[in-house]
C-alpha cells in the first residue's frame, strides 16, 4: 500500500497539526500490510474524525487514517445482551442510525456524533448513568494490529490486557474492529429544568440517585443551573409537531451562526458583555418542561456542536460539590479581573467505575466536569492552566484524556495501573512504533530528563 506522502493533518479545533505519510487502508489485509511498510520507516499514529484537543495525534512518522474502516460487521442477539461488532473507524453518527434499525441502543455514547469510534474508546469517551461506565467498559473483544504486523484479538479470556487495551490512547496498536454490547431500544421521560445553582449543589446525592441519568449544566454568571434528568420508561415517545420541528431546525441554525460569529464577536470586542451572553443564553438554548423520547435520540440531544475548545476533569463522587464550586469560583474570579475566557458553558455527567487502567473513571464511579468556551477566545490557556491547578488540589481527579491537557507530568501518579499498562505496552510495541512525543515524554515519561 502507498503512502500520500508530506500530508498535512489538522485536527477537528484547528489548534493541532503536523506532516506525516498517510495511509487509508479499506480493508484488515491492507491495514496490516500499511503497518507493516511503515513501522520500519518511523513512528505511526491512527486517526480517524481527528475530534480531540490533546496532541494524541501528531507525528513525524506515519498517520494511518480509520476513515474509510467504517463497516458494521455484525450483529449477535444470542448472548445475554446483544453485541454488534464494529470497524473502528466507524462514525458514532452511523453507529447510532445502524443500531437504531436493528432496535438497539448504545449504552454510553457521546454526545458529540461526529467522533470515530476507535478514537472515542482508546481515550475512554462516555455518556451519563451510573448502570454503565465509559465506551471501553461495553468492549467486549477488540481487534488489534500490533507493530510487527500480528492481528492480535483480545477478549475475556485474558481480560487484563482487555483492560488495559480498553483505553490505550493508540499506544497498543491501530484498532482494526470492536465488539461492543448494546441494549434493546427504549425510550426514556426527559425532564428539563432550571434549579438554583446553590440548591443543586447541596442536594446533589438526592438529584443523582432519584434518575437513571443526570447531566447538569451552568451558564456562566447565572444563578441558576439547567438540570436533564432523565429515567428509562415504557410509555410512547411525544411526536414532534411541525412547529416543533422547525423550530428544531432554526436552533441548530442559531446556535452555529451564534457559535461561529456571534460569541467569538463578543469574545474578542466586546469581552465585557459575556456575563450578560451568559446570563441570556439559557432563555435561548433550552425550553424547559417534559417529553419522552427514544434513548437513542435523546442520548444525543445536542445537535448543533460549533468548534470550541473544551477541558474536562473527573473526581470522586464525594468530590462533586466541591469541584463545582472551584470551577464557579475560578470562573468567577478571572471575571473579578475584567477576562472572560468561558462563555459557552460548564457541565457535567456521571458515570459508574471502569475497569479500563487508564479510564478516569477506573476503580470508582466519578463525575465528570468539563468547561466548554468557544475557539478563539482570548485568555483560554491561562483559565485552562488554573482550571487544571484548581483539579489537581483534589486527590481523585483524573483528566479526559480526549479534552485539552496542559500539565500531563502531574497525572500520571493518579492512575494506579500505569506501570502495569507501561510493562504490557512495551511486550506488545517495545520499539515504540506507537508512541509520539506527547506520550513518551509527558504522559508516560519513559525517557529520563538530562541533569541540567
Amino acid at each position: 500500500m502507498e503512502p500520500t506522502p508530506q500530508y498535512q493533518w489538522r485536527n477537528w479545533n484547528g489548534n493541532l497539526s503536523c506532516t506525516a505519510d498517510l495511509y487509508r487502508p479499506e480493508t484488515l489485509d491492507e491495514l496490516v500490510a500499511a503497518v507493516r511498510r511503515a513501522a520500519p520507516r518511523g513512528r505511526i499514529r491512527p486517526i480517524g474524525n481527528s475530534c480531540s484537543w490533546s496532541p494524541l495525534v501528531p507525528t513525524t512518522g506515519s498517520l494511518i487514517d480509520l476513515s474509510r474502516l467504517n463497516r458494521m460487521l455484525s450483529v449477535d442477539r444470542s448472548g445475554d445482551q446483544p453485541t454488534v461488532r464494529i470497524e473502528a473507524g466507524i462514525s458514532m453518527r452511523d453507529l447510532v442510525a445502524l443500531t437504531k434499525k436493528e432496535g438497539l441502543t448504545l449504552i454510553s455514547p457521546t454526545i458529540f456524533q461526529g467522533v470515530a469510534m476507535g478514537g472515542a474508546i482508546g481515550v475512554g469517551a462516555h455518556g451519563t448513568g451510573f448502570h454503565a461506565s465509559t465506551l471501553s467498559d461495553d468492549v467486549v473483544s477488540l481487534t488489534l494490529v500490533t507493530a510487527s504486523g500480528e492481528v492480535l484479538e483480545l477478549d475475556q479470556r485474558n481480560v487484563d490486557r482487555l483492560d488495559a487495551a480498553r483505553v490505550a490512547l493508540g499506544a497498543f496498536g491501530v484498532i482494526y474492529a470492536i465488539t461492543l454490547r448494546c441494549a434493546p431500544a427504549y425510550n426514556v421521560n426527559v425532564e428539563d429544568r432550571f434549579i438554583p445553582r446553590q440548591h443543586v449543589l447541596a442536594n446533589l446525592d438526592d438529584l443523582y440517585s432519584s434518575y437513571h441519568f443526570i447531566e447538569l449544566f451552568w451558564f456562566p454568571f447565572s444563578d441558576m443551573m439547567w438540570c436533564k434528568l432523565m429515567n428509562r420508561t415504557t410509555e410512547t415517545r411525544d411526536l414532534m409537531t411541525c412547529e416543533q420541528k422547525v423550530s428544531s431546525a432554526l436552533d441548530y441554525a442559531a446556535t452555529m451562526f451564534s457559535g461561529k460569529w456571534v460569541i467569538p464577536f463578543v469574545a474578542n470586542v466586546m469581552p465585557a458583555l459575556t456575563p450578560l451572553a451568559m446570563k441570556m443564553a439559557p432563555f435561548f438554548a433550552v425550553t424547559p418542561g417534559f417529553t419522552i423520547e427514544p434513548a437513542s435520540v435523546e442520548f444525543h440531544y445536542q445537535a448543533a456542536y460549533p468548534r470550541c475548545w473544551d477541558m474536562s476533569w473527573g473526581v470522586a463522587l464525594e468530590d462533586t460539590k466541591h469541584a463545582w464550586e472551584l470551577s464557579m469560583e475560578l470562573v468567577e474570579r478571572f471575571a473579578r479581573d475584567k477576562k472572560y475566557p468561558v462563555n459557552m458553558v460548564v457541565h457535567c455527567r456521571f458515570i459508574g467505575p471502569s475497569a479500563a487502567w487508564l479510564s478516569p473513571a477506573h476503580g470508582r464511579a466519578m463525575c465528570d466536569i468539563e468547561i466548554v468556551t468557544c475557539r478563539g477566545t482570548p485568555g483560554i490557556e491561562p483559565f485552562y492552566q488554573a482550571y487544571s491547578d484548581a483539579m489537581l488540589t483534589i486527590p481523585s481527579a483524573r483528566p479526559h484524556w480526549g479534552k485539552y491537557i496542559t500539565a500531563p507530568k502531574t497525572i500520571r501518579a493518579r492512575y494506579p495501573k500505569m506501570d502495569d499498562f507501561l510493562a504490557l505496552r512495551a511486550q506488545l510495541d517495545p520499539d515504540g512504533v506507537f508512541l509520539n512525543e506527547w506520550l513518551e515524554d509527558a504522559v508516560f515519561q519513559l525517557r529520563p530528563r538530562s541533569a541540567g
